[in-house]
């Protein structure tokens, strides 16, 4: 493997490969981490608002063995000179060994990769995509579900116009038979149809149905700074909001995921619920970043 850039580039080889250089991961972590990156650098840029992309990178790279040197500031980048990104990573890779990227602008990772002579991994661009994250969702899913060996249901909930982790995770969940999708949103935010296919169920209202028979719900915040309207946003920023009612009609075994961070949609009283299982899933991207690094490393 070399770059990191979207969902598409894996196959089901890749994600067994991965889930399982992962859980070894896991187990390394435990042990307090491993030299196998010792003098080794990871380049982490980040042009967007970030904390647990930035700083599990960033602690997967150190429980490694490795180092870091970071940007995440773009007022204290050359950028605000008007440097452009081509010229960035091609400065950046000539001071680290791999490099992980967040920029706002969709598309932009590719771009970056291109330019730079060290491998990329895309922290998430824009609107687009966020494959390191949906790997670790993926992670969440296979260490609770038999995904693959038996029928899932998975509803995704909330903003997945903008939401770029759903967009990744929905190619991801392509590579496995038996997985059924369901994407629930108003309309003006509904998922782009790049990422929908004639199987997957549209819905506009979360019912007491799809609460019952999911055996994954995925929600997202309203991303408010992607809303080129404030009063659309406005107008479905309260769409859906996980009570602990809500998540008691879901089976015992279900899991509530979330990517973080969480604004009003889902109640903190949730949070001690048998189903909700988003802060595991926000710790699992250690393992996960570091079998990434690992393997762009190839050590």
């Amino acid at each position: 493997m070399h770059h990191v850039l979207t969902a598409d580039q894996f196959s089901r080889a890749d994600l067994d490969r991965i889930m399982q250089r992962s859980a070894e991961m896991e187990a390394i972590l435990k042990q307090g981490g491993t030299k196998m990156c010792d003098g080794k650098i990871l380049g982490a840029l980040f042009y967007e608002p970030s904390t647990r992309t930035r700083l599990s990178f960033e602690t997967a790279m150190l429980r490694l063995g490795g180092s870091v040197i970071s940007e995440s500031d773009v007022t204290f980048s050359s950028q605000s000179k008007g440097e452009v990104i081509e010229d960035t990573i091609r400065i950046v890779g000539g001071y680290s060994d791999v490099i992980a990227i967040r920029t706002k602008v969709k598309g932009e990772a590719k771009v970056a990769a291109h330019y730079s002579p060290v491998p990329v991994l895309n922290g998430g661009d824009g609107s687009g995509e966020h494959p390191t994250q949906s790997l670790l969702d993926l992670y969440t899913i296979v260490k609770h579900h038999n995904i693959g060996n038996e029928p899932l249901n998975i509803a995704f909930v909330g903003d997945l116009k903008y939401g770029r982790t759903v967009h990744s995770l929905a190619k991801i969940l392509r590579n496995y038979e038996g997985v059924s999708l369901q994407f629930v949103a108003p309309e003006a935010i509904q998922m782009p149809s790049e990422y929908v296919n004639s199987r997957d169920s549209i819905h506009t209202t979360l019912t007491d149905e799809i609460l019952q028979t999911a055996d994954v719900i995925y929600d997202t915040r309203m991303q408010k700074e992607r809303f080129e309207d404030i009063e659309q946003f406005n107008q479905v920023k309260n769409a859906f909001i996980f009570t602990p009612e809500m998540v008691h009609k879901m089976k015992p075994d279900a899991t509530l995921m979330h990517p973080l961070p969480r604004v009003n949609e889902i109640m903190q009283a949730v949070d001690s619920l048998p189903q909700a299982r988003y802060f595991e899933q926000a710790l699992n991207g250690v393992p996960i970043r570091m079998a990434l690094i690992a393997e762009a490393l190839e050590v």
